[in-house]
C-alpha cells in the first residue's frame, strides 16, 4: 500500500467516523421529536376526556411536574392556550384539538425530513465503507 493510499485511506476513516457520529445525532432527534408527538396525542385524549367530568367536581390539577393542587372544574369547554411570550388565549376545544393536531402534522413532517436525511447519511456510510474497503485491498 502507497503512502497516498494510506493518507486516503484514513481520510476515509475519518470521514465514516463523522458519518456515524451524524447519523446517531439524527436517530437522537427523531426520537425525542416522536415523543413529542406522542405527548400531543396523549393531550388529545386527556381534553376528549374532560368532557366526561361534570361541572363543579373535583380534580387534581398540575401545577408542575410533579406538584398538583385540588381544583374545581368549572368550564370544561374552553381553554386557556400558550401562545409565546407569555401570552394565553382562550380557545374553544374544538380549536385547542385542531391546534394540536397541527403541531403533530408539523413535527411529522420534520420528523419525514430527518428520516430522508438519516437515509442520505447511511447512503453516504455506506459509499465511504466501499471505497475503504477499495483502497484497503489496494
Amino acid at each position: 500500500m502507497t503512502k497516498e493510499n494510506k493518507v486516503e485511506l484514513q481520510k476515509k476513516y475519518l470521514e465514516l467516523q463523522i458519518l456515524i457520529n451524524q447519523i446517531n445525532q439524527v436517530q437522537q432527534q427523531i426520537l425525542a421529536i416522536q415523543n413529542q408527538v406522542i405527548e400531543l396525542r396523549n393531550l388529545k385524549e386527556n381534553i376528549d376526556k374532560l368532557k366526561n367530568i361534570k361541572i363543579n367536581s373535583e380534580s387534581y390539577v398540575p401545577i408542575s411536574s410533579n406538584i398538583l393542587i385540588k381544583a374545581k372544574i368549572l368550564d370544561n369547554k374552553e381553554f386557556l392556550v400558550a401562545v409565546g411570550s407569555n401570552v394565553l388565549v382562550p380557545k374553544t376545544e374544538e380549536e385547542t384539538l385542531e391546534l394540536i393536531e397541527k403541531q403533530i402534522k408539523e413535527i411529522e413532517n420534520i420528523i419525514f425530513e430527518l428520516e430522508t436525511h438519516l437515509n442520505e447519511l447511511d447512503n453516504k456510510g455506506k459509499e465511504v465503507q466501499e471505497e475503504i474497503m477499495d483502497l484497503s485491498k489496494q
